[in-house]
């Protein structure tokens, strides 16, 4: 296996921080978008969170890395 050198090593870890500071984001939104027609249970908050978050990370890593 060949080494990575230092600057692409950076550069893979800067784009998956990104992922999940992005991905956490939209998962606070869609929690913050839909408060008006979701019920104020911490459960279902959570789980339009969890959701939101997931869909974030799948569909960016989706947009970058393609199939």
């Amino acid at each position: 296996m060949a080494e990575q050198s230092a600057v692409a090593f950076i550069e893979e870890w800067q784009t998956g921080a990104f992922f999940v500071v992005l991905s956490v984001v939209a998962g606070a939104l869609s929690v913050i978008g839909l408060d008006s027609v979701l019920p104020s249970s911490p459960a279902v908050l959570l789980s339009v969170f969890v959701a939101g978050t997931v869909a974030a990370f799948v569909g960016s890593s989706f947009v970058l890395y393609g199939r």
